[in-house]
């Protein structure tokens, strides 16, 4: 890496995640349209697909345990949906520079565009546990950046023994218990 890409500051922020607006179902202001067909998928796959995939083998084995009925879940997807503690996914968003020094028609803007696409081609690899269903790097904004939104897996002793769980998700990848897990596991992200 040269150290003209060195010098350039490194975006990398958790969001609630929207993938309507990450697909281009609906635009919001800061997009110009007539760019959007640049913009690139990497992967775009149903959701609920990829929890049947996930979960639903764990699921069976956990409602076959269960000898209350009470106490089975019907559908991991809504069973998560609907809790208070746990999200669907988790997204994050990565960006190298700003809308000056990497924004549409300045200098860098083709080389934070590679850095980007050399970022996503390993991520799964790093993150074994985060099981990508929906990436996109948009190239119709001021910047480019990419929108990766996954599903954290762990692996449990009680209860059903796959589920969605970023800090266990964050465990089994080396980057320890609580609080500060989620910032040992972006800090090893941004050097990346």
């Amino acid at each position: 890496m040269s150290n003209e890409t060195k010098a350039l500051s490194i975006s990398f922020r958790s969001d609630d995640g929207c993938i309507e607006h990450n697909n281009r179902d609906f635009f919001t202001d800061n997009v110009d349209k007539s760019r959007s067909p640049n913009n690139i998928t990497y992967v775009k796959r149903d959701l609920r697909e990829l929890y049947h995939e996930l979960f639903d083998e764990a699921l069976a084995e956990y409602n076959a345990r269960q000898n209350r009925h009470d106490r089975q879940i019907p559908d991991y997807f809504e069973h998560i949906r609907k809790s208070k503690k746990e999200k669907l996914f988790q997204e994050i968003i990565v960006m190298f520079g700003n809308s000056e020094n990497c924004g549409v028609g300045s200098e860098k803007w083709e080389t934070a565009k590679i850095m980007l696409e050399e970022y996503m081609r390993d991520f799964e690899k790093r993150n074994p546990n985060l099981k990508v269903f929906n990436a996109v790097m948009h190239l119709d904004e001021a910047t480019p950046h990419l929108h990766i939104d996954y599903i954290p897996v762990g692996h449990y002793k009680r209860g059903q023994d796959t589920q969605n769980g970023i800090a266990q998700a964050l465990k089994e990848m080396g980057f320890g218990e609580g609080k500060q897990a989620i910032a040992r596991w972006r800090a090893a992200e941004v050097e990346v």
